[in-house]
């Protein structure tokens, strides 16, 4: 299986650096504008499935994709960024403010933290690991897109790589990147990372 995993396309609190999680946030112009150069550097591959989180604007940057491949957008709450609880719709400087404890705790050892009423990265890694290994099965020999978000794709490379989700950092993801994972032979490759080639230049986030 040849998977294609994309983070999805920018929305006005990445373009400010406002914490998102599971907020429900549409694209912007600019993620817009992303997202159709994304579609049209994948309209020549042949894809047999495109699943997507069901948070709008992942669900908006897959649609974009399918409307190449004549193809439904399979939707599902296991693709969902972290449940990031009272730091969402705060901004970087307004978490260091508020929950300044916390954050030494997520520097320290964020595979277990659970930040309140949230989620911790080990269940993020869970469930998109779970659902990743459904689609493995299914889509033997297949190229297929998952449309996903920043943490929940980097806990999955993460275990791919066998880094511990204490290394989450060293993935740098950008709205609308491309990247490969091919399954084959029992062996789980990780072939593109972050590819922005599809992108004009100021289409990318500062």
């Amino acid at each position: 299986m040849n998977l294609i995993l994309i983070r999805h396309g920018e929305t006005d609190w990445n373009r400010t650096g406002r914490c998102q999680g599971v907020s429900d946030i549409v694209l912007n112009q600019n993620g817009r504008k992303q997202v159709r150069e994304l579609a049209n550097s994948l309209r020549n591959e042949k894809i047999s499935a495109i699943y997507s989180s069901d948070l709008k604007r992942a669900y908006e940057t897959a649609r974009q994709i399918a409307s190449h491949h004549r193809l439904p957008v399979k939707v599902d709450a296991d693709l969902r960024e972290m449940n990031q609880g009272e730091f969402e719709g705060l901004e970087f400087e307004e978490i260091k403010e508020r929950y300044a404890h916390i954050l030494k705790k997520w520097r320290e050892d964020p595979e277990k933290l659970v930040l309140p009423k949230g989620e911790s990265l080990s269940q993020v890694q869970e469930r998109v690991w779970e659902y990743f290994e459904k689609v493995l099965k299914k889509h033997e020999g297949e190229t297929i897109v998952i449309v996903s978000h920043n943490l929940a794709i980097v806990t999955l490379l993460c275990k791919i790589t066998g880094l511990g989700l204490k290394s989450f950092r060293h993935f740098d993801l950008q709205a609308s990147c491309k990247n490969l994972i091919v399954c084959e032979r029992g062996e789980i490759k990780i072939k593109e990372l972050n590819n922005l080639s599809h992108l004009t230049p100021m289409a990318t986030i500062p």
